[in-house]
């Protein structure tokens, strides 16, 4: 039983080994299809792939040592530009002194074991290619096709497994030839990828094809194509140095050593990067002297590089300069995750550091900020954080032996998971702008307190200077303005004795301000007076007013009065009003309105019909007139306010006149967009 067990395990290995042998057979019918080096190299891994093979590499290249066509399989595939591991120094000798097809072995230094077909070929049918178009009449052209199969390091191959690979890599080496009989395209430099990546570098950059003599050194390198930054010391643009030599184009860099690391990159694969080196472009008996750095990588058979010089970005950089520096502007940038921080020169200028000494760090920053400005930045900075837009904040600097005003404009960068990655900010020294705006709002005050001052000598001369005594009176008066303007108002009143030993006692309040108000209160003032001194009533002096405010000669004027008597010999109060409010008695403790009928405003009709209303007060009464700017306010309903007005008028009354009328002031705190006139008339024993 054992016995069956060991026979039928040795032919179910044979049998494995015969399939894997027979995936290895005949691979010329399929082959004779392909149409590509990269569905060969396809088969080609099929077939070996089982073997343990882990990459397969074909390629047709010049005899300048480019590569033409190539393709590539395998699960460990690397770039086609990739093609260290292919020794071609060691493969160009053998093409030229062994026979026409070379099966090699060869071992890299990491171990692996590579089988190499190599053949040369010629394209003897009078044909050439300049430019992927091809010419007629041009001399006959050597390539060189390569098959190239590795595998990994390990222990070594079955003999018939190393014998089969030979063969198939063999026939697709054949198969490669024949797709190079069939003509070649256009070099891996018309790759659109390639043309893509040159046009997206934002420095001059161009491709380079390597030109090799007999012997397959690099003699020279051609200037395949360039993107749009490309010029020279000379200012030349991409459509004079595309095409040309390289050392036609750039002459100084074969003295400069550039050209012989260029050879060293497209021979050995390594990236270059060289500079800042000093450069000299002669022309005509004139050498042009430049600094520049250079960049190269190799790309398929040719040279991806790329250049600068320093001189023009040491001149745009000072442009950038003298632009900052002429509106005091900077921009900083400080890396969350590096801890890199960056600061243009206008920032060191704004705070005052050295450059030398490097930027500042976010966390010294507050250091710098006045102390009363501390809360606006961390709420500045709070906002940033949890928004997604940026912040612009002003703040005062101190730490640099004057105080500044800096505007600052912050974002942060967030990776796409939301995390802080970097912190970007314009900042911007304003401080000639707010002198500037300071110096503005001083003007402007100083121009509004002189407007003021006019308005007040204005309104000084068109009101009377009461007395504080009058027959049987003591008065106090407060006149307020509005405190939102400098314009004169239209209050007004009026306490003078008249020629029968009467007192005459007047109120009133034209509506609106400025010089039409104060002309319409005068008119009314000097009105009052004229009819006053020709012994007529309250009532009739009010209807007399009546008929100057409807025919004034200023449109729409409307006012309000109270006109009143103090008889000192009986002490009698008789008054009259037109659409005023009431004055307010205060006695023994109590404070009310006088009534009266309410009659309308002074210009609003023709026959208003007032009336005089007669109190007789007594020994320490005091009567309150005033107007509306004392009771009247926005955010208040009018009986509330003269509740408050009745009760600051009878807990005033314990002092004098003055003091009483200070009490009403305070108490009622008077509005401050309109007017305000007080008269407080106390009647003597």
């Amino acid at each position: 039983m054992a016995e069956d067990v060991v026979r039928s395990e040795e032919a179910a290995a044979a049998d494995h080994s015969e399939d894997r042998m027979a995936k290895g057979r005949d691979i010329r019918a399929e082959t004779s299809d392909a149409r590509s080096p990269v569905h060969l190299a396809q088969l080609l891994y099929d077939r070996v792939g089982p073997w343990g093979a882990a990459t397969v590499l074909l390629a047709i290249i010049d005899g300048e040592g480019g590569l033409r066509m190539s393709g590539v399989a395998g699960a460990s595939t690397q770039a086609v530009s990739d093609w260290s591991r292919v020794p071609l120094r060691c493969l160009f000798p053998l093409t030229r002194l062994a026979p026409k097809e070379q099966l090699l072995w060869l071992d890299d230094e990491s171990g692996d074991r590579i089988l190499t077909w190599v053949t040369a070929w010629n394209e003897s049918v009078g044909v050439a290619t300049s430019g992927g178009v091809r010419t007629a009449g041009a001399a006959e052209e050597r390539f060189l096709c390569v098959v190239s199969v590795t595998w990994p390091k390990g222990p070594p191959l079955e003999q018939t497994v190393t014998e089969r690979a030979e063969t198939l890599t063999g026939d697709v080496g054949r198969a490669l030839c024949g797709l190079a009989e069939l003509g070649l395209p256009e070099d891996e430099f018309a790759a659109p990828w390639l043309a893509a990546v040159l046009n997206a570098i934002p420095i001059p950059a161009a491709l380079l094809f390597p030109v090799r003599d007999r012997q397959c050194r690099v003699v020279e390198f051609r200037i395949e194509r360039c993107n749009g930054h490309a010029t020279d010391v000379l200012g030349r643009t991409p459509d004079h140095i595309a095409g040309s030599g390289l050392l036609k184009a750039f002459p100084g860099l074969a003295p400069a050593g550039i050209f012989d690391a260029y050879v060293k990159v497209l021979e050995t694969g390594v990236p270059l990067e060289q500079g800042p080196f000093f450069y000299e472009e002669p022309l005509r008996g004139v050498r042009y002297p430049a600094v520049m750095s250079v960049r190269a990588q190799r790309v398929g058979g040719g040279l991806l590089v790329s250049w600068q010089f320093h001189d023009q970005q040491a001149r745009m950089a000072a442009r950038i300069h003298d632009a900052e520096r002429l509106v005091n502007l900077g921009w900083a940038e400080w890396n969350l995750v590096t801890g890199e921080i960056t600061w243009s020169r206008g920032v060191h200028d704004i705070f005052a550091t050295d450059p030398a000494r490097g930027p500042l760090p976010l966390d010294v920053l507050p250091q710098y900020v006045h102390e009363n400005d501390l809360p606006a930045v961390t709420a500045a900075v709070e906002t940033l954080c949890e928004g997604d837009e940026p912040v612009t904040f002003e703040a005062r600097i101190t730490n640099t032996g004057e105080t500044r005003h800096v505007s600052v404009t912050a974002e942060l960068v967030r990776d796409s998971l939301g995390n802080m990655i970097a912190l970007h900010g314009v900042v911007q020294d304003v401080s000639a702008t707010r002198r500037i705006e300071a110096a503005l709002e001083a003007s402007r005050q100083e121009a509004e307190r002189h407007r003021l001052r006019r308005a007040e000598e204005l309104q000084v001369a068109l009101l009377p200077r009461p007395s504080a005594r009058l027959p049987g009176l003591r008065i106090a008066l407060r006149y307020r303005p509005a405190e939102d303007s400098a314009r004169v108002g239209g209050d007004w009143f009026e306490a003078v004795p008249l020629p029968d030993g009467r007192v005459l006692i007047a109120i009133g309040d034209v509506s609106g301000h400025g010089l039409h108000a104060a002309a319409s209160m005068a008119q009314l003032r000097n009105a009052l007076l004229g009819i006053a001194h020709t012994g007529a009533d309250s009532a009739r002096i009010l209807h007399c007013l009546n008929l100057v405010t409807l025919h004034s000669q200023e449109e729409a004027v409307m006012a309000t009065a109270v006109v009143g008597h103090f008889d000192p010999d009986d002490r009698t109060l008789t008054w009259a009003r037109g659409g005023h409010p009431p004055p307010v008695l205060v006695r023994a403790g109590h404070a009310r309105e006088l009534r009266n009928a309410e009659g309308v405003s002074l210009g609003a009709v023709m026959d208003p019909g007032y009336r005089v209303v007669t109190e007789r007060l007594h020994p320490g009464d005091r009567v309150i007139l005033y107007t509306d700017g004392l009771v009247e306010r926005r955010d208040d309903h009018s009986d509330e306010r003269l509740a408050l007005l009745l009760d600051a008028a009878r807990r005033g009354a314990q002092g004098d006149p003055g003091q009483h009328l200070s009490t009403l002031l305070s108490a009622l705190d008077t509005n401050p967009e309109d007017d305000t006139c007080v008269i407080v008339l106390h009647v003597e024993g």
